[in-house]
């Protein structure tokens, strides 16, 4: 019998019996599951109660499931590929994944230009390239650039570099140009 269905047994028996024995006993099989866990987690457990180590080891174990689950939705999505570089399996990002990488980024964290300053975008992709053309202006729309007319966008944060960026990953260096614009 494992020590879990032990240890439950002898709960239940105790709880019906309501003896001296029945708790000493429920309190031997805690004690001895305290001190294989303080055995395993050594180093955890310096300067902490075995409740505050449990509850450590259990958020843990909680942010260890959530990574698992965010990191299977990232491949499925292909934005990580593994690589087997001699016996390690290494996790990269794709393409497209560095590209919803620099995106989110650019559209959550640059910072903004001084008031009067811009920084625009005017590209002329050719219809043949134009699967790269649909996903560079959506880009542009996801992380807040304003369209001005055909082909020219503006916004008001540094994303230059971010941009250059993407428009590298897809290939479309020679139909874009990337300026820093003043106005009112």
């Amino acid at each position: 019998m494992n020590k879990e269905k032990l240890k439950k047994a002898a709960k239940c028996a105790a709880v019906k019996s309501l003896t001296a024995a029945g708790h000493i006993l429920i309190g031997l099989f805690e004690l001895v599951d305290d001190m294989n866990f303080l055995r395993s987690h050594q180093s955890l457990c310096m300067g902490m109660s075995i409740e505050d180590a449990r509850e450590y080891m259990a958020e843990c174990e909680e942010y260890h499931r959530t990574y698992c689950r965010a990191f299977n939705r990232l491949k499925k999505k292909g934005w990580i590929e593994s690589k087997e570089i001699g016996r390690l399996v290494v996790e990269t990002l794709t393409e497209s994944g560095e590209i919803a990488a620099i995106e989110t980024m650019l559209g959550y964290r640059s910072p903004l230009l001084p008031i009067g300053e811009y920084c625009m975008v005017i590209f002329d992709i050719p219809e043949a390239a134009h699967a790269a053309r649909d996903q560079f202006r959506n880009m542009l729309k996801r992380i807040g650039f304003v369209y001005h007319q055909r082909s020219v966008w503006c916004i008001q944060k540094e994303v230059s570099a971010g941009i250059r960026r993407i428009v590298n990953i897809l290939k479309i260096e020679k139909w874009v140009r990337i300026y820093k614009a003043y106005g009112n």
